[in-house]
């Protein structure tokens, strides 16, 4: 095939010249904006935030360092109070999600979401602390930074 040749124990390879491929472009108009914490419930087996954006994707994972567990988390994801997913998040590390739940491509606003654990298990770990905020818009890291500190600076400058 393409001009390649196999003779007993050798092989010959016809050098092609490389070709540039077409771009493909992923996320179109999806862009990071933030980190921000995610809360626990005072028993662990639900986790929400609100945020700004189109989407987000909740960092975290459910599986020790070399855990084989077969026990799966039996999730359900609320976003604005309406269920879009029942994730099942599997404890073993070959099996799981390198991150919890996400969801794209909702309408740029103010949002609410939850995520429960139907089946929480006192010998498995289910960790997250974060999630990253989307939006259809790059913004001035810059600014933002610039603006932040600048809060900083005048609650200090309030202590006395």
């Amino acid at each position: 095939m393409h001009g390649g040749k196999v003779n007993g124990d050798y092989i010959l390879i016809k050098v092609q010249q490389p070709v540039t491929v077409k771009f493909e472009k992923s996320f179109e108009r999806i862009y990071p904006v933030a980190k921000i914490p995610v809360t626990w419930s005072a028993n662990r087996n639900e986790m929400s935030f609100d945020f700004e954006g189109t989407g987000f994707v909740i960092k975290g994972e459910t599986a020790r360092w070399g855990s084989g567990s077969s026990y799966v988390f039996n999730t359900e994801l609320y976003v604005d109070d309406k269920l879009v997913e029942s994730p099942n998040l599997p404890a073993s590390y070959t099996t799981r999600r390198y991150e919890l739940c996400w969801k794209y491509d909702l309408p740029k606003g103010k949002h609410t979401v939850r995520l429960k654990i139907l089946n929480p298990s006192k010998d498995e770990e289910f960790n997250s602390s974060e999630a990253i905020i989307y939006s259809d818009q790059l913004i001035d890291g810059m600014k933002v930074n610039e603006a932040a500190s600048k809060h900083v600076k005048r609650e200090t400058s309030d202590v006395k």
